[in-house]
């Protein structure tokens, strides 16, 4: 029996303790005893969410959480002196975490992993999917967890499609299945980074190799693809998109001329109650700098915010509480871009 489960116990045998087996000599007050039952009832009411919380929450690589202040996420662990290309995709289950990095000189991208076994962290390693001959980046999970797509530009098996795309794994009771292209059809030009709603909406990067031209779309269960409006996508560079579960908001990677000292910035836009895209505002000082920052993504559990930023040296991953994005919304509100 759980200690839990012996919690349970004990609050039942107190409850049930109050009710009489035999007609007392003496008045009862059955107001107070009604009122020690609900008493009794939300302690345990409230100890079971406790208790699910506590079973559900993700250790984030033992780190101390961040406040409204954004700092460096697993110095040595995750952010090291490798160019990370990717922020941490985190399993809603927080079992297992995947990001990317990209090897010098090469410059080719490769996938990391590691588990969360017997209460700790397994070491870093590549997935046993991945292939190590390709560029493999943008690690993201399904809303359930079962599924990890990617981007990759590995060759496709009896076909002449070598172009970046959209790849999957699933999980398995030992691992992972062997990796299948999402859909080549859909998906057939230079495919980057993903994000899904949890009404099944898939927000992604158009990139054509070679040209600076990179577009946000979406598509929907159907498979249906469409650019976002000509607000969201500039001339220029748009990449990176992450979708909110609900679609309230997306937050997008671009090199218009509203960044930081002309950098790549990051920008967020909100939904309008007439479902439009609000104009993108840049996140501010608390995200950006005169850096580049990149890479966005918030945790599964809806807790914090993790980007990349150019510290001089390479890419290193920051993470900053979420409620960032919430004063950005009254920003947005006050300077009446959301009507």
């Amino acid at each position: 029996m759980t200690n839990f489960m012996a919690f349970q116990l004990q609050i039942m045998k107190r409850i049930t303790s109050w009710v009489p087996l035999s007609m007392p000599t003496l008045p009862i007050n059955f107001n107070i005893v009604n009122l020690k039952a609900k008493i009794f009832i939300l302690i345990l009411f409230f100890s079971f969410r406790l208790t699910a919380q506590k079973k559900n929450s993700i250790n984030y690589l033992n780190e101390k959480q961040p406040s409204l202040v954004a700092r460096i996420f697993a110095p040595g662990i995750l952010s090291t002196d490798a160019l990370e290309h990717s922020s941490p995709a985190f399993s809603p289950d927080g079992k297992t975490v995947v990001w990317a990095v990209m090897k010098m000189p090469s410059y080719q991208i490769c996938l990391l992993e590691m588990n969360f076994i017997n209460n700790k962290w397994s070491p870093a390693q590549v997935p046993v999917f991945s292939d190590t001959t390709a560029n493999e980046v943008y690690p993201n999970f399904s809303m359930d967890g079962n599924t990890l797509y990617f981007s990759s530009n590995r060759s496709v098996i009896n076909s002449s499609f070598k172009n970046q795309t959209l790849w999957y794994v699933n999980k398995t009771g030992d691992g992972w299945s062997e990796a299948k292209p999402l859909d080549t059809i859909v998906f057939k030009k230079d495919i980057y980074a993903n994000s899904i709603s949890k009404n099944g909406m898939r927000y992604f990067t158009v990139g054509p190799h070679g040209t600076n031209d990179w577009n946000i779309f979406n598509s929907n269960s159907s498979g249906k693809s469409n650019p976002l409006p000509s607000h969201i996508n500039s001339k220029g560079y748009e990449d990176g998109p992450f979708i909110a579960t609900d679609e309230s908001y997306l937050i997008f990677e671009s090199d218009r001329p509203t960044g930081i000292e002309g950098n790549i910035d990051l920008y967020i836009s909100f939904r309008k109650k007439d479902r439009s895209w609000a104009e993108p505002m840049n996140m501010g000082s608390k995200i950006n700098s005169a850096s580049a920052e990149r890479f966005a993504k918030v945790s599964p559990d809806g807790k914090y915010f993790f980007f990349g930023r150019n510290t001089g040296n390479g890419f290193d991953i920051y993470w900053i509480d979420s409620g960032i994005i919430d004063k950005l919304k009254k920003q947005a509100v006050k300077e009446g871009l959301l009507k």
